[in-house]
């Protein structure tokens, strides 16, 4: 079972719901044979695959989404803030602190926190989505 508040699981996540191996999950993604609402959060030219965990549970309703309306379900909107901290970030694509750092997000200094606002977050889901450049948006 995986908590409503984990947005986003691992590969590791995904082969052990399926019941196959890690390499079973990447091959699937690469043959498109596999899960549509998938993002790389790996930095530099590493690869770490990030899987939408409502699509591994609900695979039917979650097919004919567009990319903008999963963003959104992603990015929790905040009218007072703004955005999320780091730690936030950092716990919603399931990475270090070290590792988001070395995703160069816009991290701004703001009331004793490191904040990023909501539509560079939205935006970082939209370039890092792995099939921006062959599906619809």
């Amino acid at each position: 079972m995986i908590h409503p508040r984990v947005h986003l699981v691992t590969a590791e996540v995904v082969a052990t719901m399926h019941g196959i191996s890690c390499e079973a999950v990447y091959h699937r993604v690469d043959t498109a044979e596999g899960w549509m609402w998938v993002w790389n959060v790996g930095a530099a030219r590493g690869r770490e695959l990030r899987f939408w965990s409502k699509e591994q549970l609900f695979r039917t309703e979650t097919k004919n989404l567009e990319l903008n309306e999963v963003v959104r379900k992603l990015v929790p909107t905040r009218a007072l803030s703004g955005g999320m901290q780091k730690w936030e970030v950092c716990d919603l694509l399931r990475v270090s602190r070290y590792q988001v750092s070395e995703l160069q997000l816009p991290f701004i200094p703001r009331a004793g926190g490191m904040w990023i606002s909501t539509s560079e977050l939205e935006n970082f889901f939209r370039r890092r989505w792995l099939f921006a450049s062959t599906k619809r948006s």
